[in-house]
C-alpha cells in the first residue's frame, strides 16, 4: 500500500482473479457435477461424500472469489482518486463485482426457486393400521403419498423429514415384512407430476391409543402433515 505501488496493475490483476473464480463458481452454479453412481440405500454414503465435495468447492470459489474482489476494490478506488487511470479503476471495479452481481442474481433465484418447488410438494397420509413386524411383535403401519407437485425431480428421502409420536415420545422403527423387498421407494426419483408411496414400521408403546405423525420440509419451512391419527386394528 506503499506510494510507488502500481495500484493500476494491481487492480487488474486481483480484477481478473476476481473475475476468474466468480466464473468457476457460476460455472459450478449451472452445471453442478452429478453424482451417478450406483443407486440404492447401500450407495447414500458415496453420495453423500459426493455431496459434501461439490459444496466445498461451490464455497471455497465463493470465498476465494470474495477475497479477490474486496482487495481489487481496494486498489480500484484508489486508481480512480487518479485522474490519468480513473478509466482503468472503473473498469477493474466492474470486472471485480460483475460476477458478485452474477452470484447475487443466483443466490436469489435459488433461495425463491427452493421455496416454491417445496410450498408444491404434498404429502397425505393414506392409511395407519396395527400389524406385526417381522419378529411377529405388535407394529403401526404408516402408509405415506408423496406428490412432487413441483417443476424439479425430487425424492422423499431428500426432501421429507418424517417423525411418528405417541404420548410424545418418538416411535422406534419396526421392520415389516414388505421392507424386505429390494425397491426402496424413498430414494425414487420422481418427476413432476410423479407420487410414491411409502410404507413405514413403528413399535407403538400403546396400540390402542392414536400416533402424531409429521412431515415437513428439513429447514422446518414447509408443514405437509401434523396430526394425531387413529390405529386401525
Amino acid at each position: 500500500m506503499s506510494k510507488n505501488r502500481n495500484y493500476k496493475k494491481l487492480a487488474v490483476t486481483f480484477s481478473l482473479c476476481a473475475l476468474v473464480c466468480g466464473i468457476i463458481h457460476v460455472f459450478c452454479e449451472f452445471f453442478p457435477f452429478e453424482y451417478n453412481g450406483e443407486g440404492g440405500i447401500d450407495y447414500l454414503g458415496q453420495a453423500l461424500v459426493w455431496v459434501l465435495f461439490v459444496k466445498a468447492l461451490l464455497y471455497g470459489t465463493l470465498v476465494v472469489y470474495l477475497i479477490f474482489a474486496v482487495v481489487a476494490t481496494v486498489f480500484s478506488v484508489k486508481t480512480i482518486r487518479a485522474k490519468e487511470t480513473r478509466k482503468q479503476g472503473i473498469v477493474s471495479l466492474i470486472l471485480s463485482w460483475i460476477c458478485g452481481m452474477v452470484i447475487a442474481g443466483l443466490i436469489t433465484a435459488n433461495v425463491l426457486i427452493d421455496i416454491s418447488n417445496k410450498k408444491n410438494i404434498q404429502v397425505d397420509v393414506k392409511d395407519v393400521t396395527l400389524t406385526t413386524d417381522y419378529d411377529g411383535e405388535p407394529a403401526v403401519r404408516v402408509e405415506i403419498e408423496l406428490y412432487n407437485g413441483s417443476k424439479t425431480t425430487i425424492s422423499y428421502l431428500s426432501s421429507v423429514y418424517y417423525e411418528v409420536t405417541q404420548n410424545g415420545k418418538e416411535l422406534s422403527h419396526a421392520v415389516l415384512p414388505e421392507d424386505l423387498d429390494d425397491d426402496d421407494p424413498e430414494i425414487k426419483q420422481l418427476e413432476p407430476g410423479d407420487s410414491v408411496t411409502i410404507i413405514k414400521g413403528y413399535e407403538p408403546e400403546v396400540p390402542d391409543e392414536p400416533v402424531n405423525i409429521l412431515c415437513r420440509s428439513y429447514d422446518g419451512r414447509f408443514v405437509y402433515v401434523d396430526d394425531g391419527f387413529e390405529i386401525e386394528k
